[in-house]
């Protein structure tokens, strides 16, 4: 009787077992998150910079008050003439992407 007990668990519980996901799934579902972090991204400096377009060279433009910023997404280097705007772009940008991605945590 406990022999039955003990089979008829061992049979459920790898019946119970959570699949495992195949790696294109994974990396699909990286790819999603990067273009949703990317939209999000783009909202944010939107709502607090107001005039944000894409550039030729993958590069953000921001216009405010008819001073432009060019932001790199990838390094997050700014260019433009107006100290005090390249800063806030800066600063804006390295905030926001913390926020969106945080440091990941060890898997160990």
């Amino acid at each position: 009787m406990v022999s039955d007990s003990i089979v008829a668990l061992v049979l459920n519980a790898s019946r119970e077992m959570p699949k495992v996901s195949v790696e294109s799934e994974t990396l699909m579902n990286e790819e999603e998150d990067a273009k949703k972090a990317e939209k999000i991204v783009h909202a944010l400096l939107v709502s607090l910079f107001g005039d944000v377009k894409f550039g030729n060279d993958g590069k953000l433009v921001i216009n405010v008050d008819g001073n432009v910023a060019n932001l790199d997404k990838q390094t997050g280097d700014v260019e433009c003439e107006n100290e005090g705007l390249k800063e806030r772009v800066r600063t804006a940008y390295r905030r926001i992407r913390s926020a969106v991605k945080p440091i990941p945590l060890s898997s160990a």
